[in-house]
């Protein structure tokens, strides 16, 4: 007679993983979303599932001139304020520094690796996934809490060596897919072991052979680097953005491609202004504006803040005191906004070491509170932590 097998319930789990070379799932932390680097957008953060996560290899792409390099700009503004370390991969040629600097970049916190032909160095795949190998093994042996944030501009114009070797008119097709298919294998789990962020900005190009009354789209780098991807991000170029009857930029709608972080097919709405990027106070001033948190009246804006006092300027205006004297309202409507798309509260506020408290607006730890029932009294009167003990008092109904 068969022994008689045991239940489920009494498998001892611990012992077999461990003789099997294995981890049970509540124990492991290699595919666990530790931290994340929000963009302090929170309609764009939403779609990223609260931020854009550490350990996770990202792709930015889209139309020529839709914005593709600005958002990433801006990310890196966000990333060396809150003290991540940026790599700048720059094979395009787009790391200026007074533009980036312009942009409120730290451009003494941003490395940037370079072709120099001076030297025999020039940018390929390979030579990409060298950098990164080296860089992650240095850092993280010199600076193992500091996050790294690596921005590769772009997958799509970054040759392989095999394509570099050959003459004009040799064939070379499928050489870039193979070498990015490699890169991709090594580097993605060391990606995801020390808990890095790799952002590649990619191009898009007409797909050959599709429907030519349906135009299709792809992007370069064959399909491992779509697969191995959490988040493929396609920039839109949409509205213009008129100045009297000169175009100052657009609206430039996010879409998520895909995701395995958050609910994919999801687009939002950010705005770019070509001399500023994706300008901090202008950015929360529209969104606050279209959540209906900040009032239109004519062509100025009306707000009356928490403690009662009203600020009533013409936009432009509104918007350029909101970087001075105006900071208080400006982190206020951000609370505001993350209120809206986060009623339980910020989740980059819970990562395990990226500090945000770093950023120039404070994300309040308060989660379902109505901003519209804090106080009627004025700044004076009450301070920031008695308000915030007030209000998650009346939270848990005390």
């Amino acid at each position: 007679m068969a022994p008689k097998k045991k239940a489920t319930g009494e498998i001892n789990l611990q012992d077999l993983a461990a003789n099997a070379g294995l981890v049970i799932l509540r124990d492991s932390d290699y595919a666990l979303i530790e931290d994340r680097l929000p963009t302090f957008f929170p309609n764009i953060d939403r779609t990223f599932g609260g931020g854009l996560p550490f350990g996770r290899m990202i792709e930015i792409s889209g139309k020529p001139g839709g914005g593709k390099s600005t958002i990433c700009f801006h990310i890196a503004r966000v990333a060396t304020a809150l003290g991540c370390i940026v790599v700048l991969v720059d094979v395009e040629g787009t790391a200026d520094r007074d533009r980036l600097a312009h942009l409120g970049i730290d451009i003494n916190s941003v490395l940037v690796k370079q072709p120099d032909e001076s030297k025999g160095i020039r940018l390929t795949v390979e030579e990409v996934g060298r950098t990164i190998e080296q860089t992650l093994e240095v850092f993280k042996e010199a600076y193992p809490d500091k996050h790294v944030v690596f921005i590769w501009d772009s997958v799509g114009q970054t040759p392989s060596e095999e394509e570099l070797g050959k003459d004009y008119g040799e064939k070379n097709v499928g050489s870039r897919a193979k070498a990015i298919t490699q890169f991709v294998t090594k580097i993605a789990p060391q990606i995801s072991e020390s808990k890095s962020l790799l952002i590649g900005i990619n191009q898009v190009r007409d797909d050959i052979g599709g429907n030519p009354m349906f135009k299709t789209f792809n992007t370069p780098g064959g399909k491992a680097w779509e697969h191995y991807a959490s988040l493929r991000l396609e920039m839109k170029k949409m509205t213009a953005i008129k100045k009297g009857t000169e175009n100052i930029g657009h609206e430039l709608g996010v879409k998520t491609n895909k995701s395995k972080v958050s609910r994919p097919f999801q687009q939002v709405t950010s705005y770019l202004i070509s001399d500023d990027g994706l300008p901090y106070e202008y950015n929360i001033a529209k969104m606050a504006e279209e959540a209906k948190i900040l009032p239109v009246v004519g062509q100025s804006y009306e707000y009356t803040d928490r403690f009662g006092t009203t600020h009533k300027q013409k936009k432009e205006n509104f918007v350029s005191w909101l970087a001075e004297e105006g900071q208080p309202v400006r982190e206020e409507l951000l609370n505001r906004l993350i209120l809206v798309e986060f009623p339980d509260g910020y989740p980059a506020l819970n990562n395990k070491s990226l500090d945000i408290s770093a950023w120039m607006d404070k994300v309040w730890a308060v989660g379902g509170a109505d901003l519209n029932k804090d106080v009627t009294e004025g700044p004076s009167s009450v301070s920031e932590e008695d308000l915030i003990a007030d209000i998650e008092k009346e939270i848990q109904g005390e």
